[in-house]
């Protein structure tokens, strides 16, 4: 005879909660009872793993009802047992993340997308076991953002063509940082710098991967001196008569030093005249601190004053 297992199952299960809601009714049993819902979540929650191992450990839905009245048994025995904590309602969290990790093991390459809600259930799991703990809620805050970034980055790993999902990965995971900067007091604020020099990290493997990309060590190079300097500012570690003309020297070296690359490796003739540049910047900023406040206006206008001579000049014949 061909059973139906999925109604075969809610049947029973139907016929087993109205007699127990009957019994109830009538006298037999203390609706309130926490050993009585126990019992009856625990035979639901094994009830669901049977069934799924019959099906061949191939039909995952049945470990829904196997994890969210698992986890509820376990749930209203840690109550009953006086714990007054948050972490009590981990296991519903816990159970749920079975069939999620079920569908994925079963067949990785259709089922990919369990792992963003299995991801997030393992989340809540440990938000509940840590919201009660000293660790605060910025931790929270940064858990949750790195089990996104995990989620994402094993999509990524299950099909490298989604290179959507590295990105997402890498992002989330960078600002996860975030949060955790934010406990360090003064040193919250080097999270700008670091943030830079993240976003500046996929350019230069970009880079390193083949010579024809040659472009991204441009906002590479950019976004790394930019970085340096802002970290050297809130550290406070350059102390000068006029730090920011050091500074300026410092971000216009850096940016030589890129452009530098494009020359003598790629023979970028443009480079050239654009290391040059920089680099006579970089050296005026610092022997010229002392008239800093008019470095700049007077340097502008002499490259004003060139543009202008190169312009109206008599062309050769």
């Amino acid at each position: 005879m061909n059973v139906n297992k999925s109604s075969f199952f809610w049947g029973v299960l139907l016929i087993g909660a109205g007699g127990l809601a009957l019994a109830a009714q009538m006298g037999y049993l203390d609706r309130s009872s926490p050993p009585l819902w126990i019992g009856v979540f625990a035979v639901v929650s094994l009830s669901g793993l049977v069934s799924y191992a019959l099906s061949g450990w191939k039909q995952w839905g049945w470990l829904f009802p196997a994890g969210v009245f698992g986890g509820l048994a376990i749930t209203i025995a840690l109550a009953s047992a006086d714990i007054d904590n948050a972490a009590i309602a981990s296991p519903l969290f816990f159970g749920l993340i079975l069939p999620f990790a079920a569908a994925y093991l079963m067949d990785r390459a259709r089922n990919w997308w369990a792992l963003i809600p299995g991801g997030v259930m393992v989340f809540l799991a440990l938000t509940t076991l840590l919201v009660d703990s000293t660790l605060g809620d910025e931790w929270v805050g940064a858990l949750f953002l790195f089990m996104i970034s995990l989620s994402f980055l094993m999509v990524y790993l299950n099909n490298r063509t989604r290179i959507w999902a590295l990105i997402v990965a890498y992002a989330t995971g960078v600002l996860g940082l975030a949060p955790l900067m934010s406990t360090g007091g003064r040193d919250a604020a080097y999270f700008g710098p670091i943030f830079l020099f993240a976003v500046a990290l996929p350019f230069f493997v970009v880079y390193l991967r083949s010579a024809a990309n040659w472009w991204a060590i441009i906002p590479a190079g950019a976004l790394t001196i930019t970085s340096i300097v802002a970290a050297l500012s809130i550290s406070s570690i350059v102390r000068f008569e006029r730090e920011e003309a050091l500074m300026t020297a410092l971000m216009m070296a850096g940016l030589a030093a890129t452009f530098a690359v494009l020359w003598l490796r790629h023979e970028k003739a443009w480079a050239k005249v654009v290391t040059i540049v920089l680099a006579a910047l970089s050296v005026a900023s610092f022997f010229f601190i002392s008239y800093y406040e008019i470095f700049w206006p007077i340097a502008i206008i002499l490259g004003g004053a060139y543009l202008l001579y190169t312009a109206l000049r008599p062309k050769a014949a």
